[in-house]
């Protein structure tokens, strides 16, 4: 008997992370004007210091070009900045300014009150470990 794909692990995580996804989106633009997808380049920005535009789309799994677009929009709002990487005349590094760190902190700090009850009778240590398994399994799977 054929298993029903909607019971799939893989299905499940999809409709999870796309819920997950238009709760933060739907939040995000309405109280601070941004859509996730500029919010993580922002994120990724502050996690890793000064990255390049590869980094930050190797991290998040997205295309360069993909990354290059959100770039450009965060470059208009003066929310990003963006220099040469000194060690290679191809490669972009981008930092966040001022306004780009007062917005992340703000939208971060309300983004996880919003999301405040989402994992509620969730083991997260657990839920933790699973995931990072699936990503090690689908990088390798990848490679």
């Amino acid at each position: 008997m054929t298993k029903n794909p909607l019971d799939s692990t893989a299905f499940k995580l999809h409709r999870a992370t796309v819920l997950i996804d238009r709760i933060a989106d739907e939040y995000l633009v309405r109280e601070h004007g941004i859509h996730y997808s500029a919010f993580v380049v922002l994120l990724m920005t502050s996690v890793l210091g000064e990255p390049s535009q590869t980094a930050i789309a190797a991290n998040l799994a997205v295309s360069r070009a993909s990354i290059t677009q959100r770039v450009t929009g965060l470059v208009e709002r003066g929310l990003i900045a963006v220099r040469a990487d000194p060690a290679d005349s191809r490669a972009k590094l981008v930092r966040l300014t001022e306004g780009g760190q007062a917005l992340f902190a703000r939208a971060w700090s309300g983004l996880e009150a919003h999301q405040s009850g989402l994992d509620d009778g969730v083991d997260e240590a657990a839920l933790a470990a699973a995931l990072d398994r699936i990503i090690a399994n689908g990088l390798r799977v990848l490679a």
